[in-house]
């Protein structure tokens, strides 16, 4: 089945579908440095079909973009400088909350091994074999930087360059979500002709997730995670078309309203 329109009524367009993901990240992130001042729970439940629906349009969006090479350094870019900055600004306003938060690292892994997926595909099919396993070891060294990360985290003592070795390359373990939201990105790029297939592998990774965090999918105290199911609405939704051009909205909008939750937090506490 085909990306473009599925059926006739509601749509979404590109840019509704991130202004959407753009307005429950913000719920999200409220509830995140204001929990204990009586934020309710479902704030971060709404929050739960944010990342499904980024790594969806990176996707798309890695699928269309002219230049794959300058997607790529403005995920990196936007990944190194906001490890900085929440590092200075923490330091400069300590709090209990911590900003843990940089999906750029998340998105900037996916859309690398779409990159690379392609190439290896392509180097396949003109018999390219040093370009293969070339492409292929790039593809192992993410994984391999895990290994190291984990290994100098691990340490009683951890080296202070360790943490900037951190800070500029993107670690599959210690990205937001891990490396499972990076094969979820992947992933809606490979089955991106087939939404269909796209729709079943979310909702079957999302229960497993769901499954293995706990006993009951109805424990949404604690098991709450699972709830990024219902992404698989929008994105059933959405009807393939660019619609209104907000191209650095997000780059900056993301960073930016993190940041301001956590000085308001901050102030509030003083």
């Amino acid at each position: 089945m085909s990306t473009l329109t599925l059926h006739k009524g509601i749509t979404l367009n590109h840019f509704q579908l991130k202004v959407l993901g753009i307005l429950l990240m913000v719920f999200d992130h409220v509830h995140q440095f204001f929990y204990i001042d009586g934020i309710p729970m479902w704030f971060t439940w709404l929050g739960r079909i944010v990342a499904p629906i980024f790594l969806f349009l990176s996707a798309e969006g890695f699928h269309y973009t002219r230049n794959r090479f300058k997607y790529l350094l403005h995920l990196y870019i936007g990944f190194v400088g906001m490890n900085f900055v929440s590092q200075e600004l923490q330091t400069a306003f300590p709090s209990d909350n911590v900003l843990i938060n940089n999906i750029f690292g998340t998105l900037f892994l996916a859309v690398l091994y779409m990159l690379l997926i392609d190439q290896l595909i392509q180097s396949i099919l003109q018999h390219h074999w040093w370009k293969m396993l070339g492409t292929i070891g790039l593809m192992i060294v993410p994984v391999l930087l895990s290994f190291l990360a984990i290994s100098l985290l691990s340490q009683e003592h951890i080296p202070s360059w360790s943490l900037y070795l951190i800070y500029v390359l993107p670690i599959p373990m210690l990205v937001e979500g891990s490396y499972l939201f990076v094969l979820v990105g992947v992933m809606f790029y490979l089955l991106r002709k087939h939404r269909i297939g796209q729709i079943a592998f979310f909702i079957l990774f999302s229960l497993i997730i769901g499954f293995m965090s706990g006993p009951s999918l109805l424990d949404l105290d604690t098991n709450f995670q699972w709830l990024m199911i219902f992404a698989v609405i929008p994105i059933w939704l959405y009807n393939g078309e660019k619609g209104r051009n907000m191209k650095y909205f997000f780059y900056l909008f993301y960073p930016a309203h993190i940041y301001f939750l956590y000085l308001l937090a901050y102030w509030i506490q003083q």
